[in-house]
């Protein structure tokens, strides 16, 4: 027996002996191995380098996984047999395919997710011994927004077999599927008109507009429901011939006219900046076309036609904007007032007539200034004023008022303060400011008590106007 021979061997003869018995377990083993793969047929797999495959596009291999801004689609690609070495194949978006199978009408009801916001990798790596690959197509949450509850697709191609490798067929897919199977309605981005979406914004009585030198300026703005991310932008619209039906139906005044594009400002695009859930969007109304039609209402019917992300709110997406012209002509009745002054100045050139003669080039100085100077003017019948502009004059900026306030009387004698500033400052000379205060009350008298300048003994303004509102 075998035990018994190494039992006999030597010392001499020990260490070839010993080697010897290990390539006899060997071999052994190894032939007993090789018998064992021949009887189950194993040993007909063999890869070898010169060895090709042919590699075929494929559907969606999984799950679609969301996170908070994009989708990841798992897709594979598949062998025709085994790899024999490990290389890698190329990509590429097909978005030609998608919209030509849609305007074939083979893609039914189905929109094209826009290319811009698909990401796809130049390549995906075969291993070695495998019969398909998976790489992931991502896609970004906002533009599948825009189609909640619609089917979508996008496309890919295999440009590039790799290390002598064929491409089968198909060498094209088109991926399907509902966004509603991804997005829930709670989780869209809503885009809206922020003032009178949905609804008839009435401006009059100075509500729902600024007043500038140049008209109206009406704020609809633009919002954006959930947290914000990119930048994007609104496409916007008027729909004129919409004004004559909402007038038949009674919904507008019977009076009510419907603007014409020369007749207001309004852009054409807007944008939502990066993490802004809101934006400016306003529409201008010169005075020219407040006061050619003080007789009549006026109407404009605004939307916002598209989005570059997100989803419009159709219910918010559009504003009736109803204006009174009547209610929002402001009057400047400085020169309806008589006016006084606490001293005036000796030197014509530069008394206080000048203070409201209409003219900027010509200025009111009045010397011996110590913080109780007032300015008034006096009607015959009671104003509602609601605004006044003061002017900067032509030199001597430490002569500018600082601090002051307007009051407003019946009689003359008891005041009522409607209006206080302080710290105020011209930017430069001639240079006019507007301030705005809640009126509610209409008086006869009202004056302006400046108790500080910037530091002159005199002070001096260009002109003061009082401004009637509706």
């Amino acid at each position: 027996m075998l035990g018994d021979e190494l039992f006999l061997f030597n010392n001499k003869d020990m260490n070839k002996r010993y080697i010897y018995f290990k390539w006899l377990l060997i071999t052994g083993m190894s032939c007993f191995l090789w018998s064992a793969c021949k009887d189950n047929g194993l040993d007909d797999f063999s890869l070898r380098e010169n060895v090709t495959t042919t590699v075929s596009a494929g559907d969606v291999a999984g799950d679609i996984i969301k996170s908070s801004d994009q989708i990841r689609i798992p897709v594979k690609i598949t062998l025709s047999s085994a790899a024999a070495k490990a290389f890698q194949v190329g990509l590429q978006l097909n978005a030609d395919t998608v919209l030509h199978l849609i305007e074939q009408g083979d893609l039914a009801e189905v929109s094209a997710i826009p290319a811009g916001s698909i990401t796809i990798p130049n390549a995906v790596s075969v291993d070695y011994g495998a019969t398909e690959a998976i790489f992931h197509i991502q896609v970004s949450i906002s533009s599948l927004e825009q189609f909640f509850g619609q089917r979508v697709a996008l496309g890919y191609d295999i440009v590039e077999s790799g290390k002598g490798n064929t491409i089968g067929s198909p060498r094209s897919a088109v991926i399907v599927f509902n966004t509603a199977d991804i997005l829930n309605e709670e989780e869209i981005h809503y885009v809206s008109i922020t003032n009178g979406g949905g609804s008839v914004l009435e401006v009059r009585n100075r509500t729902n507009y600024r007043v500038t030198s140049a008209g109206l300026t009406i704020p609809l703005g633009i919002s954006l429901a959930g947290s914000p991310g990119n930048f994007f932008n609104v496409s916007t619209g008027v729909d004129p011939d919409s004004v004559a039906t909402l007038v038949a139906n009674g919904i507008l005044p019977a009076n009510t006219v419907a603007l014409s594009g020369n007749q207001y400002t309004f852009n054409d695009t807007y944008r939502v900046g990066s993490n802004l859930s809101r934006a400016e969007m306003d529409l201008i109304i010169p005075w020219s076309t407040i006061d050619e039609n003080l007789d009549h209402t006026l109407a404009v019917v605004v939307k916002l036609t598209g989005t570059t992300r997100h989803l419009l709110d159709v219910t918010k997406s559009h504003a009736v904007i109803l204006i009174y012209p009547q209610y929002v002509k402001e009057i400047d009745v400085t020169a309806d007032g008589t006016l006084s002054v606490d001293h005036d100045n000796s030197n014509a050139n530069e008394d206080s007539p000048k203070l409201v003669d209409g003219d900027e080039n010509t200025k009111f100085l009045q010397p011996g200034f110590v913080g109780n100077t007032w300015f008034q003017l006096s009607f015959e019948e009671p104003q509602l004023i609601g605004a006044y502009t003061l002017t900067s004059a032509n030199d001597a900026a430490d002569r500018d008022l600082k601090n002051w306030n307007l009051q407003g009387s019946l009689d003359g004698i008891n005041w009522v303060t409607l209006d206080t500033r302080t710290d105020e400052t011209f930017a430069q000379r001639f240079f006019t400011k507007r301030y705005e205060f809640d009126a509610t009350l209409a008086y006869k008298h009202y004056r302006l008590n400046v108790t500080q300048n910037n530091g002159s003994g005199a002070i001096q303004v260009a002109e003061w106007r009082l401004i009637r509102i509706p």
